[in-house]
């Protein structure tokens, strides 16, 4: 049954159809859902930059601009996810899941485009933020659907992981008269998807090299024609044996070459003066390493090994604001923020008198020290995602989702006075967090005006999972570990701000203050050792993630 077909059923008969069927429809809470339709009006300009999907499939701008964001862009309605429904739940999760493989590999796509849009044809982020929002309600669909085929008895789902994700599958229940080779059309296609593009990413970033390596050697081609052989010297009329040539005894001396009068090719400085076809020794030194200094500089350029090296902090960091969220999904296009927690602390000067210090945590024994302003605020997710529950999250942070819905918390994804509040702060002064990345994908597409004031070059993101593997050196390789352990927990315990016998809380102002406790006693002992930033290739003045405004030069 094709997608066609099955919105054709569920509009039959259902012209007058109340809309609060649809579990995505606006309901009497207040929410102004309208931006989600107008930010369609900016598919032109991604149109016109953006012509292929993070799968390399051509992109139906058409297709995107007919779904309908505002109501929900499932095929089912709030009847068909009800157990015994009429219309069967193998057709509309087939087609659900068609959706959002297709949607999802062009919000993948989108960041990129829109950091490298550097002559703005692309003016908002606006589109992705919608596009993500529908995807969560999609979601919550599909997990509502597997729960309908469970309840039916067709299926079963387990959690597995497929390296680098972990997603739900489905496998045919006893009785149901299925195998699983019925449900191969329903089965999540997320880890396919997700370890193909890093298989691609990882070909074309080895292609990329090979590429690089091979300028690197034309170069150097290129500087030997120039300047001289390097095996033979400069003056290339030397004979065949003399003792120029590569690999002669007298040619090398810890790598420096020999001046003798054996040498036609190396005069001695008196030679300099008489004989008009030698070389001069400065000038022979200087070409002879040439090409060497050519491949070095370009080295020197080449991206660094480890690319979370541009988030450290520099010598100079001072006031910041730690921040940490905690979700009910790692995808930030299907998870709803549910916690939120942030505070302030100064790395070198005093922490403000005027502000009071007896703020209380989740934990006895965490005391406030140099922090101050801090935060915490709980956000609730959809009806639908309440319903279906999440029982790892219970486990890793206490919070229960299914609890989490009505007037008490909203979503914050529907709450711009939050995201305006949010923004305000993450603009004001750098932001930190452990495993950035994480945090500011889903700032992107959950707060509004944040994508654009990050490609503008107004916020500075500070990692300390970077500090931790490059700075401390109780950060060992070990089993498990291969780059050591450097958790938030770990990186805690290490630095004196978390017990021995205590764990990380994954709550996020209990793991924001801890953090940055740990962070700031790094510092001192790094500034005390004149290690880090106070070290070689340290840098001076804030550090950090930034993005830098890019400007053509003008062609007169």
């Amino acid at each position: 049954m094709t997608i066609t077909t099955i919105m054709k059923m569920n509009n039959m008969g259902s012209e007058q159809e109340d809309n609060q069927q649809n579990p995505n429809e606006n309901n009497a809470n207040g929410v102004d859902r309208a931006w989600l339709t107008k930010a369609k009006e900016t598919i032109g300009q991604w149109a016109y930059i953006m012509l292929r999907d993070a799968d390399d499939h051509d992109i139906d701008w058409d297709w995107v601009r007919s779904l309908d964001l505002e109501h929900g862009i499932g095929v089912a309605t709030a009847a068909d996810l009800e157990p015994g429904a009429a219309i069967g739940v193998h057709d509309l999760l087939k087609a659900d899941l068609e959706i959002r493989d297709r949607l999802e590999a062009i919000i993948a796509k989108m960041s990129m485009v829109f950091m490298r849009d550097f002559d703005r044809h692309i003016k908002t982020y606006e589109l992705p933020r919608a596009l993500a929002y529908a995807d969560r309600r999609l979601t919550d669909q599909i997990d509502l659907l597997r729960d309908r085929g469970v309840a039916e008895g067709l299926w079963t789902v387990t959690d597995e992981d497929r390296e680098r994700v972990t997603v739900p599958v489905l496998h045919a229940a006893d009785g149901s008269g299925l195998t699983d080779d019925d449900l191969a059309d329903v089965q999540d296609r997320t880890a396919e998807i997700v370890n193909a593009r890093a298989e691609k990413r990882k070909a074309d970033r080895e292609k990329r090299e090979e590429s690089r390596h091979e300028r690197r050697m034309a170069l150097f081609e290129a500087d030997e024609k120039h300047y001289g052989s390097v095996e033979a010297g400069p003056d290339e009329s030397a004979p065949a044996d003399s003792s120029s040539d590569a690999g002669s005894p007298d040619y090398l001396i810890e790598g420096q070459p020999v001046i003798n009068d054996d040498n036609p090719a190396v005069p001695n400085v008196e030679q300099e003066h008489v004989d008009e076809t030698a070389v001069p020794e400065m000038r022979y030194e200087k070409s002879r390493h040439a090409a060497a200094e050519h491949v070095a500089a370009r080295a020197a350029a080449a991206p660094k090994d480890y690319w979370r090296e541009v988030y450290l902090p520099g010598r100079d960091v001072d006031n910041v604001m730690g921040i940490d969220l905690e979700t009910n999904g790692t995808e930030p296009y299907r998870a709803y923020i549910i916690d939120v927690g942030f505070e302030y602390m100064n790395m070198k000067s005093s922490r403000p008198t005027q502000l009071p210090d007896d703020y209380r945590y989740d934990k006895d024994y965490y005391e406030s020290g140099d922090a101050y302003d801090q935060h915490r605020f709980s956000f609730g997710v959809t009806p639908e995602a309440a319903r279906h529950g999440n029982e790892f999250i219970i486990q890793l942070t206490g919070i229960d989702i299914s609890q989490r819905t009505g007037a008490g918390f909203p979503l914050f994804d529907e709450d711009p006075a939050a995201q305006a509040d949010l923004l305000r702060r993450l603009t004001t002064q750098p932001f930190v967090a452990h495993m950035a990345t994480f945090e500011h994908s889903f700032f992107m597409l959950n707060v509004a005006g944040y994508a654009e004031a990050y490609r503008n070059g107004h916020v500075t993101i500070i990692d300390t999972l970077p500090m931790s593997r490059l700075w401390d050196e109780g950060s060992v390789p070990c089993e498990g570990h291969p780059d050591g352990d450097n958790t938030l927990d770990a990186y805690a315990k290490r630095q004196g701000a978390l017990r021995e016998d205590d764990a990380e809380r994954h709550l996020g102002l209990e793991d924001t203050h801890i953090m940055l406790l740990a962070m700031k006693h790094h510092l001192t002992q790094l500034k005390a050792e004149a290690r880090g930033p106070w070290g070689p290739g340290g840098k001076a003045g804030v550090g950090g993630k930034r993005i830098v405004n890019y400007r053509r030069r003008r062609r007169w």
